[in-house]
């Protein structure tokens, strides 16, 4: 049975294969993949689904240009009688960024079940650098406000049937809609640290996600000026579901808890904050879905294109088992850039003749 792992397994039963290596260790020169390649090919797909794309302009994705997706191999390749090993960085980080944590140690997973051509371990270290990352950045930074689809009708202190809505912010907050009637309301949301992804087997209860934030409640008057009228802190926690694509691997939490705590109880009072939990997460997990939604990046080589790929559960760690086609393109790239260095040795030797 023919395996890569990357970490990579590749049956090596016939000696061609060796060039593949050259070419693998030559495309290292390509070390680093911007992840804005991957917002831009989410932009395009969000222009056939403006529902999202909508929801989504209001979170500051031109922020992911400064996140690399570091591929490299972080030590040479080994050969044994099933393949061949590569193993990868997979640390996505802000140029010159370092994350202060790293990565568990990743065991192999057994192979001996497998009929696919590729395994990929990967830890839970690559979506928790993104991380930390995107908080340093303020990727996951966001605002809900009277323009934001789905949300924008509600997001008033006032309401009635003039407004277009039966049903709004003021209706949860009444301390707000007494102290500031008839304004628009914007919720202005930013992490206070990292959240944080934890993997576990499905049987220990798989993914468990937090995130703790302030959200910044804003009052807009109809000339548009804007005063902040309260703040509270959210502690969110709760459960994840993934699946698969051939580029990413795509999130859909399930909040268990949402803590807010006021820290304005003379607009946002504390038992206001109580009532209101069953409606805020109910929101509240609608815009975190709104920010996985693009998926965590997989570190894999862009040598290979992954086909069908599925994905197991493990402690601190994820199995992707898949099939894979190469990627022709880069291939032709690099055997041309061979040839073209071959060309020039000749040329240079002949002048020095």
């Amino acid at each position: 049975m023919d395996e890569i792992i990357s970490l990579s397994r590749m049956s090596l039963a016939d000696n061609s294969n060796a060039d593949l290596i050259k070419l693998i260790n030559d495309a290292q020169k390509l070390r680093q993949r911007r992840i804005s390649g991957m917002i831009e090919e989410t932009k395009r797909g969000k222009r056939q689904t403006p529902k999202s794309a909508g929801l989504l302009k209001h979170f500051d994705l031109t922020r992911a240009d400064n996140l690399f997706l570091d591929y490299a191999m972080t030590q040479a390749p080994t050969a044994n009688q099933n393949g061949l090993d590569i193993y990868s960085s997979g640390e996505i980080s802000t140029i010159g960024g370092k994350t202060p944590f790293g990565s568990r140690a990743l065991p192999l997973f057994p192979t001996n079940n497998h009929t696919t051509m590729m395994q990929i371990a990967l830890s839970d270290f690559v979506p928790n650098s993104l991380m930390y990352h995107g908080h340093k950045t303020g990727l996951f930074n966001t605002r809900v406000d009277p323009s934001t689809p789905h949300f924008g009708p509600m997001m008033r202190s006032t309401c009635d049937l003039s407004t277009g809505s039966l049903f709004c912010i003021g209706d949860i907050f009444p301390t707000l809609r007494s102290a500031l009637p008839n304004r628009g309301i914007a919720f202005i949301f930013s992490t206070i640290q990292a959240p944080a992804l934890i993997v576990r087997p499905e049987s220990a209860g798989g993914i468990f996600f937090q995130l703790t934030g302030m959200m910044e409640v804003r009052a807009i008057e109809a000339n548009r000026q804007e005063m902040i009228a309260g703040k509270m802190t959210l502690d969110i926690s709760g459960s994840m579901k993934m699946r698969m694509t051939s580029k990413v691997v795509k999130g859909k939490i399930t909040l268990d808890q949402i803590l807010m705590k006021t820290l304005t109880p003379e607009i946002l009072s504390q038992e206001e904050l109580d009532d209101a939990g069953f409606l805020s997460h109910e929101i509240v997990q609608r815009m975190v879905n709104d920010i996985l939604r693009d998926g965590i990046p997989i570190p894999v080589h862009p040598l290979f294109k992954l086909s069908s790929p599925k994905l197991t559960l493990h402690d601190r760690s994820f199995e992707i088992s898949t099939d894979f086609v190469l990627n022709s393109k880069l291939i032709r790239q690099l055997t041309s850039q061979d040839l073209n260095e071959v060309i020039k040795r000749a040329v240079a030797n002949q002048r020095v003749v």
